[in-house]
């Protein structure tokens, strides 16, 4: 189980929440999240892919207390985009003799770890778990083995990642297990959705 996060700087996470939020407000919702969303998924190998490396300690500390000792373990991502370094990812643990892998997202606060539990289920041999994010996108991806091609931008624009993804599975004769679309945190309009839904 593969959390992938970024360091809660201001002006580098969730600035399209800027307005009407500020820099530092945005940083510090992505910083709450990431203190809700990281833990450990009982019986797996749980770790957090983090971005940029170089901001390590700010990742660090904006995890929850004692994410350490719960066994929780923090990597870097490394890749030019976020593409590559999903796909060096997924090389890397499948490479470690992990298998499946998912990686889920650290945008979605509310998102049910019973969900997340049987996506794990649902990876096997073949398969492709996809949760899709309702804004085209998606919140969380496993894998039963290391699959690049699956893996990347759409050319039609980041509404249709979910979309394109879904066709490249299709077309490597894999088998799709589409889970329910959850709610992802990018814009005013999905925190105040969130909120709503609270």
């Amino acid at each position: 189980m593969v959390y992938f996060a970024k360091a809660p700087l201001p002006g580098q996470v969730k600035t399209r929440l800027c307005p009407p939020l500020t820099t530092d407000e945005a940083a510090a919702l992505y910083g709450a999240f990431l203190r809700r969303v990281v833990r450990p998924v009982p019986g797996v190998r749980t770790l957090v892919y983090g971005w940029p490396g170089e901001q390590r300690a700010a990742l660090e500390a904006a995890l929850p207390a004692g994410w350490q000792d719960a066994g929780v373990e923090l990597r870097d991502q490394c890749g030019a985009d976020l593409w590559e370094r999903m796909q060096n990812c997924f090389a890397e643990l499948f490479a470690e003799g992990h298998a499946p892998v998912l990686i889920r997202n650290t945008d979605s606060p509310d998102l049910d770890q019973d969900l997340v539990t049987s996506a794990l289920d649902q990876c096997g041999a073949g398969r492709v778990v996809l949760g899709p994010d309702g804004g085209g996108g998606y919140y969380l991806i496993g894998l039963d083995q290391a699959r690049p091609e699956l893996l990347g931008a759409a050319p039609e624009g980041a509404d249709t990642v979910f979309a394109q993804t879904a066709v490249r599975v299709r077309e490597a004769g894999l088998e799709l297990v589409e889970l329910s679309i959850q709610r992802d945190v990018d814009t005013f309009e999905d925190l105040l959705a969130m909120w709503r839904a609270r």
